[in-house]
């Protein structure tokens, strides 16, 4: 009897073990099939896509703009300074003072770093341009009448300040009279071997912006000595006027341009892709309708930024890093922009997020001080090959079995 009980707990013994370094046998448990990459190419909603302006103003942008014959025309900068007394203080009196010399400075951040010969030309401007002024108003005060000086930019000069220094006779060309209340206004042309163009530092720009320095000498009557004295005027205003102005085609989408455009462009995610996929590959496709133009070897950046809401051109947009995919593209381009878009796009995945973006220049250093003006097709283009779009790979969830 006891050995027949021994010979039952033995065989429940070897029933009960586990196949510890056998393989795996679970196919009600795995999943079926292999994975598979899809690719689907995904056009923005017909009629829905547009550009909105008005984002930077000139005056407000990174850089002055100046250029001579470029594609999208002639620009300038122009810039006026604050008021500079008549008298200074010494001893705790304002005494009047001779002026010695004169410093006219400015700071390149980008110029066409192949190219020799580059100058930059000031122009006396009216004491009274503001934001209003236009270049078919400042244009017959850039005569040569009204220069005060040339700068020759230095081919080792890329970037960084270059100036110019006024003594003697030629102080006459930066008089300011009585009328213009002590305020100095310049226009900046740019001349060169072949057409070019120079981004200078503006009040947008962080320490780079224009600068006008007087040195003087002050009389001190009750003591017979002089006192040497400097007075640095930094711009009131300043911003650049364009020979032609951004003109918008509802038709196209424009990014850049003064003021700047940014382009609205919204999607539809199939539920397959939005719902339930992985995409592995995103990229934003866009067709310029003409080759982008602008500066050699100062390439323009473009952005895309996912919506947090659709409000239009008011919509607010994500900014996580990361998440804002940027390229940038060389003057000249006239194939297929593509932006790398799968952090953008993983936004949208299973969210009641607007599928749409934002597309512009970068922010804040080219909006509104870039020569480049970008135009792309749009989703009205009668050939839908040049329709923005989305080139889209993603695997889709695997298939497991019921147990």
């Amino acid at each position: 009897m006891r050995l027949g009980y021994l010979c039952l707990s033995l065989l429940l013994l070897l029933a009960c073990q586990e196949k510890l370094t056998a393989p795996a046998d679970c196919p009600t448990l795995c999943p079926g099939g292999e994975p598979q990459v899809f690719d689907e190419v995904i056009n923005g909603i017909p009629g829905s896509d547009s550009s909105f302006s008005g984002y930077v103003q000139p005056s407000a942008a990174a850089a002055l703009l100046s250029s001579n014959g470029l594609v999208n025309g002639e620009e300038r900068g122009i810039v006026r300074f604050n008021r500079r007394g008549d008298s200074i203080g010494v001893r705790d009196t304002l005494r009047a003072y001779t002026i010695d010399s004169v410093a006219l400075g400015f700071t390149i951040i980008a110029r066409d770093t192949l190219l020799s010969g580059l100058q930059l030309l000031l122009y006396r401007l009216p004491s009274t341009i503001d934001s209003t002024s236009t270049y078919a108003d400042l244009d017959p005060s850039f005569v040569p009448g009204n220069l005060i000086a040339t700068i020759d930019v230095p081919d080792s000069v890329n970037t960084g300040p270059v100036q110019t220094m006024l003594r003697a006779a030629d102080l006459a060309r930066v008089a300011i009279p009585p009328s213009d209340s002590g305020r100095l206004s310049v226009g900046v042309r740019v001349a060169a071997p072949v057409p070019t163009g120079v981004r200078l530092g503006s009040l947008g720009t962080a320490g780079a912006s224009a600068g006008f320095t007087t040195f003087v000498t002050a009389d001190i009557p009750d003591t017979g000595t002089a006192k040497l004295r400097t007075i640095p005027l930094t711009p009131a205003f300043d911003s650049y006027v364009t020979q032609t102005p951004t003109v918008s085609d509802s038709t196209l989408l424009l990014v850049g341009g003064e003021p700047a455009s940014r382009a609205l462009i919204r999607f539809v995610l199939p539920p397959r892709i939005r719902d339930s996929a992985t995409v592995v590959r995103a990229t934003l496709e866009l067709t310029p309708v003409a080759p982008i133009a602008g500066l050699p070897t100062d390439p323009v950046r473009l952005e895309a930024r996912a919506l947090l809401a659709d409000l239009g051109a008011k919509s607010p947009v994500n900014s996580t890093a990361g998440r804002v995919p940027q390229d940038s593209v060389s003057a000249g381009t006239a194939g297929t922009v593509a932006l790398e878009a799968v952090r953008l796009v993983e936004l949208w995945l299973h969210s009641t997020r607007p599928t749409g973006l934002v597309l512009s220049l970068a922010q804040p250093s080219l909006e509104g001080a870039s020569f480049s003006r970008p135009v792309f097709y749009s989703s009205r283009a009668a050939d839908p090959t040049v329709r923005p779009r989305l080139r889209i790979s993603y695997l889709l969830s695997f298939p497991f079995e019921n147990p």
